[in-house]
């Protein structure tokens, strides 16, 4: 098990054997943060989550609650261990698999 964390926020990461790609977005750290600032007591909607690191944020943030959509499974599978790895209520993070096109 590979543990990433970024503000505070835990994600399992997924190692390729045979590569150095770790599944998880680097790039995007001052994007969730900035987003999480605007969520405090709010509903979001985090679309195309992938492992969750939209709602995660939001909810360490404040937010009342999130729902995570993915078209999928294995995300949504990643997103909801995130979740359980963070401690995060169930009953106000969800992340569900849903094709949005």
């Amino acid at each position: 098990e590979v543990i990433a964390t970024e503000s505070s926020v835990k994600y399992l990461t997924y190692p390729y054997s045979n590569g150095q790609k770790t599944g998880f977005y680097c790039d995007q750290r001052d994007n969730r943060l900035m987003v999480a600032e605007y969520c405090r007591d709010k509903r979001v909607l985090d679309l195309c989550c992938y492992n969750g690191g939209f709602a995660l944020n939001a909810m360490v943030q404040g937010a009342a609650q999130c729902v995570g959509v993915d078209s999928s499974q294995d995300a949504i599978d990643a997103a909801t261990a995130n979740a359980m790895k963070n401690d995060l209520d169930p009953a106000k993070v969800s992340f569900v698999r849903e094709d949005i096109a």
